[in-house]
């Protein structure tokens, strides 16, 4: 086994769009149950908690921590002013702080593409409008990346004024922060068809600079969906979602376990190829996308979680769930 740091997220709730919760039926009961499942039977050591809502936050941080995960925070208050987005860094600050000196492993990742799911940075009403203009506005990143690196600057300072523990950013590919202002170098990073041919060496070369500067390298998402040619486009897999009062997929799409779990094998490969130290896969369970056996109806289809989740709560594993378990030496392998 390698000393790839073995992580997966973990969404505990965040509001992508007023009508639109990710995980609506949150728990701690349910969440208990997820993380001695990515303890005991994936096999992990990490696990990177994201969610809209504090209490949520505090909550499944403290279910993770007693499975005995190692627990990285990220609040995401999308589509809310910076002002909101730094009182949510400074309570999860203040959580982290908590775990850590009740003696669990516990990191703050301060925000997570913040060009996209903050207001002002780019163009764009809302988080999934930013995202869908990226390919028109990618001039204006140069004055996105000023914002950015100003704003992280002062998450920075605030969650080390609460948190004596490592701080880190979900940086996306066109983004390029300040690392200096953090301790390990965090990446969302998807490996697919249109950068295939540069991939590999841009990210051996970050780690390689971050390991220069003495800084670890984890990236925090990654990860594909679960149909045929989802691989391909695998950041932008869940484009395939729509519907106006009820969400839907193609009645096309083929459900394709394999090459979601090659996917993942695949990717790990290559970031233990280039050093990276820890590899968080995204992700668990996307709650909201149910499955269905209905054409049209299989949300699932559009969701990166390694389980599938059903109606009632409960999920089921999917190929990569056993993929990820036999990599990580979990039990359910």
């Amino acid at each position: 086994m390698s000393d790839l740091l073995r992580g997966i997220g973990y969404d505990a709730g965040v509001l992508y769009e007023k009508d639109f919760e990710s995980n609506p039926g949150f728990s701690a009961e349910a969440a208990r149950r997820d993380f001695r499942a990515i303890r005991e039977e994936l096999g992990c050591e990490a696990v990177l908690i994201m969610a809209g809502d504090d209490g949520r936050l505090a909550t499944a941080a403290e279910c993770a921590a007693e499975a005995g995960l190692a627990v990285w925070l990220q609040p995401r208050p999308f589509d809310q002013p910076a002002a909101v987005l730094r009182e949510s860094v400074r309570t999860a600050a203040a959580i982290a702080e908590r775990l850590r000196t009740a003696g669990a492993s516990a990191g703050l990742v301060v925000g997570c593409e913040l060009t996209l799911s903050t207001p002002g940075m780019l163009p764009g009403s809302t988080f999934w409008r930013r995202g869908s203009l990226l390919t028109l506005t990618f001039p204006l990143l140069p004055l996105a990346n000023l914002r950015l690196r100003r704003l992280l600057k002062g998450l920075a300072r605030e969650a080390r004024e609460r948190f004596a523990g490592p701080i880190s950013y979900g940086a996306g590919e066109w983004e390029h922060p300040d690392w200096s202002d953090f301790d390990v170098v965090g990446l969302d990073r998807y490996p697919e068809d249109h950068n295939a041919w540069r991939f590999e060496d841009e990210l051996r070369a970050t780690v390689e600079r971050a390991h220069a500067d003495g800084k670890p390298v984890h990236v925090f998402e990654f990860g594909s969906c679960t149909y045929r040619g989802a691989a391909a486009k695998a950041s932008t897999a869940s484009g395939v979602l729509g519907g106006r009062d009820e969400l839907t997929v193609p009645r096309t799409l083929v459900r394709d376990e394999p090459e979601q779990a090659e996917y993942l094998l695949t990717a790990l490969d290559l970031f233990e190829r280039v050093g990276v130290d820890g590899a968080f896969v995204w992700g668990f369970s996307e709650p909201a996308l149910v499955r269905s056996d209905e054409p049209g109806r299989d949300l699932d289809l559009a969701s990166y979680g390694i389980v599938s989740a059903h109606e009632d709560g409960t999920w089921t594993p999917k190929q990569a769930y056993h993929a990820l378990a036999r990599r990580y030496g979990g039990r359910a392998a």
